[in-house]
């Protein structure tokens, strides 16, 4: 965890500008498919591929996690806020499509073990329900998808809460 929030800050900034020369000329089209159109199984995939071909095995903290999510979406020119209050918390990723009325939230957990990965999925997804993080947004946007995703080294799975 990286308890200043001004370090934290240039920490995923300069993450997301890596994440962007490194995911040049990367077609994400599918992954964003998967998000708006709530395939998980699909979005775990195109994750993980994307996480083979851009991380190394140095970088596994949650907070380095949180900023490749965030520069994934930051990349393609979508509007991400991270670590903002939201509900009664503070969510890790939201990323809107204002154009198309959508917003996705995103909880994070980095895994312990590979066959840990289902409970820290779970855990997200309780997360963002029990601290409401997309109630605010329910009225101001014509779709709002939740998702918790549990990394565990260059794996993810990703799971949606089905409303």
């Amino acid at each position: 965890m990286i308890p200043n929030a001004e370090i934290r800050e240039i920490f995923e900034s300069t993450v997301v500008k890596w994440f962007q020369d490194k995911a040049k000329g990367t077609d994400r089209r599918t992954l964003f498919h998967a998000v708006w159109n709530g395939d998980s199984e699909l979005l775990t995939r195109e994750m993980s591929t994307l996480l083979r071909m851009t991380i190394s095995y140095h970088d596994y903290k949650e907070d380095f996690y949180h900023a490749f999510l965030a520069g994934i979406f930051a990349g393609a020119g979508y509007m991400v806020e991270s670590n903002r209050e939201h509900g009664e918390g503070r969510s890790d990723v939201i990323v809107c499509d204002s154009e198309n009325g959508r917003l996705a939230v995103f909880e994070v957990k980095c895994s312990a073990a590979l066959e840990k990965m289902e409970e820290s999925c779970e855990t997200a997804l309780r997360q963002i329900d029990e601290r409401m993080y997309a109630k605010e947004f329910e009225d101001s946007y014509d779709q709002v998808l939740c998702y918790g995703i549990s990394f565990y080294k260059k794996r993810c799975l990703v799971k949606k809460i089905h409303s």
